[in-house]
């Protein structure tokens, strides 16, 4: 079908209104933060409710033709990018939120902003602890969509940790309810998690019921320099003092060189948080023995580092960094990076993440090596039984990892499979994981 008709047909459907087919519309929706593909949609469609969306579906099994779910665009692999004249389903307007005061819980539809749906939770004296650099424009729904995690995983996990309900359109247009607040249910598989991660290709999330927790009562945040990966592990990480950590960020000394500053290999941002001050002030004199250098900070100076390291990912941005997300076992953390500079002999390849989960994101700086850097860093990767994709996805832009990584191509034939029972006409995001 002929792109105008495609518009023409969907403004007769769902009126002016929701559709949008300007220039500086296609522009701004028709992606996400990667740049790599160049964004060709047909119509941007601003739903307002779920039959909304379950007739857009049927519109697409009509006429055969795809569309790409769209929330806040945070992704970094093309995953909300249309490239191929696709109708993008913008989740904007979905974005009504309520409390559900008996059980602390938030429901809101998928459109809500990440960042909307934690002040939220504060206002009622609660939190929902979902920490990563894109909250201010994520959204709840993309949120699930693409499995994200961030800084807080090592204590609370990634964002589907703490949903206790989901509703999804799916590809034949019916909308299911899947829930999991049951401690056991032995129901059969636990259907809600082929959502998580599915980057919109099996249905599109249009509400999302979340568990909040209590707010801790104390929060500590320190800083470490230090030249040892494993002084982390083995000294900081240990079972003594892991239930009160919250956070361990770290940046290498590239990344340092962002702010004009090189003061050893690497540095970490470390949260304790627990209700007992005892618990902390334990932990505090536990670390203030490791034979490093350790800095408490106060709640400005916390804010002030915590603001460098979300602003790393930007200034590398800025800089055009090609972004590998890997995660390695913890146990062959130090080996990885070791081997990483080694290889980079001129500082342009720059490492910050989670040690806590052996995350790492590692961005290349560098026109002239970026294939070589890519190619060795992707070895290493395998030969460390490593993930090619941590927290960030497939989408369009990293497909190959299927060869590049083998076996992970019993996965992509369930996927596949998968796929073609739920979304025969291949009308949702047939180009994110698939070729």
């Amino acid at each position: 079908m002929m792109v105008s008709n495609v518009a023409e047909l969907l403004t007769k459907e769902f009126g002016k209104k929701k559709i949008k087919t300007s220039k500086d519309y296609l522009e701004k929706y028709g992606r996400d933060w990667y740049k790599g593909i160049e964004a060709k949609p047909s119509a941007i469609v601003f739903p307002e409710n779920e039959k909304d969306i379950q007739n857009l579906i049927l519109f697409a099994n009509k006429h055969k033709h795809p569309i790409v779910p769209s929330g806040g665009r945070t992704g970094l692999n093309g995953g909300a990018t249309a490239a191929n004249n696709e109708i993008v389903v913008s989740s904007e307007k979905l974005n009504k939120i309520e409390w559900i005061s008996d059980t602390n819980q938030i429901k809101c539809q998928s459109g809500v902003i990440t960042d909307n749906a934690k002040e939220f939770a504060l206002e009622k004296n609660r939190m929902l602890p979902i920490s990563f650099s894109g909250t201010s424009s994520s959204t709840i729904g993309g949120n699930l969509a693409t499995n994200a995690a961030g800084a807080k995983f090592i204590r609370y996990g990634s964002a589907k940790e703490h949903v206790a309900g989901i509703k999804v359109v799916l590809p034949s247009g019916e909308l299911i309810e899947l829930r999991r607040d049951l401690l056991k249910d032995a129901t059969g598989p636990n259907l809600i998690e082929i959502f998580y991660g599915s980057e919109g290709t099996l249905g599109f999330i249009t509400e999302v019921t979340l568990n909040t927790l209590s707010k801790p009562i104390h929060i500590e945040t320190i800083l470490i320099d230090f030249c040892d990966i494993n002084l982390i592990h083995e000294k900081i990480l240990k079972k003594k003092n892991r239930d009160i950590i919250s956070a361990v960020e770290f940046w290498d000394s590239n990344c340092q060189r962002l702010f004009d500053e090189e003061q050893s290999n690497y540095q970490a941002l470390i949260e304790l948080s627990s209700d007992s001050q005892e618990e902390i002030t334990d932990c505090l004199e536990d670390l203030a023995n490791i034979g490093t250098d350790i800095s408490l900070l106060n709640t400005k100076q916390a804010n002030e580092i915590w603001n460098k390291r979300e602003e790393i990912p930007v200034k590398l941005a800025d800089l055009d960094a090609y972004k590998l997300d890997i995660c390695v076992p913890i146990k062959n953390l130090k080996k990885y990076l070791q081997e990483i500079r080694k290889m980079d002999k001129n500082g342009e390849v720059y490492c910050f993440g989670h040690l806590g989960d052996g995350n790492v994101h590692a961005n290349i700086v560098s026109e002239k090596n970026l294939g070589m850097f890519r190619k060795k860093i992707y070895e290493l990767t395998v030969s460390l039984d490593g993930s090619p994709s941590a927290e960030h996805g497939i989408g369009q832009r990293k497909k190959y990892i299927w060869s590049d990584f083998p076996h992970y191509s019993d996965k992509l034939k369930l996927l596949e499979t998968l796929k073609k029972s739920m979304d025969p006409n291949n009308i949702l995001c047939p180009k994110v994981f698939f070729n």
